[in-house]
């Protein structure tokens, strides 16, 4: 199991103030920001493998003479802890549960998740903006074939499938993930509508078809999202949709322009807390442009 380690850096400097696409890049896994009595601190996680170049990363950040401590955080299975517990999810179309709870006669669309290693339950702010993406887009636009990008627990294919009868891919770089979304698919009995793959995105793309598809969901990290931004436009059928997430509100600027810039045009956004979903168009024509 990984090890993690928590730095708590005391500075006046705000998280919004921060490079988080650089210190993700360098290996921080989560950024937070909280009063421990009087004094305003700042809380990266990282791998403890990178112990050494995190130190050199926060020294960079907020200067070589910055008050920090680093502390091992306990050896527990975090997803499993706090996923073992999660309520359903219950709207009027979908709800989205485990195994401790049984099917809504209420719901349409019922997608059993268990916790796990992978990411994907539908409570994270993330997760959930790409639910009610799908959901609003099922009520006006016809889905034949979808990619997910970043599929995690296979949530988000599980649910477009279910909403549109359609086929799809789903990739994740992870092997784990796709061992846990291979399960998932199975037990949601969409695994004959889905193929699955490990693939990087940012190494692998040319692996998948152009043009080839319908709507395409990415649920990843904000910078990763920005570099294979031309690659998500030539996947997409002219009139694609295309769902981004993982976005936080203070990258939600820079992202929608530059996919502004290369021929997207915005039709909704949605925010929970911190996170931005954008649901966008590629379009050629001038058929969504104003």
């Amino acid at each position: 199991m990984t090890k993690y380690v928590e730095a708590i850096i005391k500075s006046d400097l705000s998280i919004d103030e921060l490079d988080d696409d650089y210190l993700f890049e360098k290996g921080i896994i989560s950024i937070s920001q909280a009063n421990i009595g009087e004094d305003q601190c700042v809380s990266f996680h990282f791998d403890k493998k990178n112990e050494t170049n995190i130190i050199k990363i926060i020294q960079s950040v907020f200067g070589k003479f910055i008050n920090f401590n680093i502390k091992n955080i306990p050896k527990k299975n975090w997803v499993l802890e706090t996923q073992k517990n999660l309520k359903p999810i219950i709207s009027k179309d979908i709800i989205i549960r485990n195994d401790n709870y049984s099917r809504s006669k209420y719901s349409n669309i019922d997608v059993c998740i268990n916790a796990s290693m992978a990411f994907g339950t539908g409570h994270h702010g993330t997760t959930h903006g790409c639910i009610e993406a799908l959901s609003d887009l099922s009520k006006n636009r016809k889905i034949n074939n979808f990619l997910d990008i970043g599929t995690g627990s296979g949530i988000l294919s599980i649910i477009s499938s279910k909403l549109w009868y359609c086929s799809g891919i789903a990739i994740d770089n992870d092997p784990v993930a796709i061992e846990i979304t291979k399960i998932n698919f199975k037990k949601n009995n969409v695994n004959q509508s889905i193929t699955y793959k490990v693939l990087d995105i940012m190494r692998d793309c040319k692996k998948l078809q152009s043009n080839g598809y319908d709507l395409i969901i990415v649920n990843i990290l904000a910078n990763v999202i920005n570099k294979v931004r031309f690659d998500l436009k030539r996947l997409l059928d002219n009139n694609g949709i295309l769902i981004l997430s993982g976005i936080t509100y203070s990258q939600k600027r820079s992202i929608l322009m530059y996919f502004l810039s290369i021929g997207f045009i915005k039709l909704k956004e949605i925010q929970y807390a911190e996170w931005i979903t954008l649901t966008l168009v590629y379009c050629k024509s001038n058929q969504y442009r104003k």
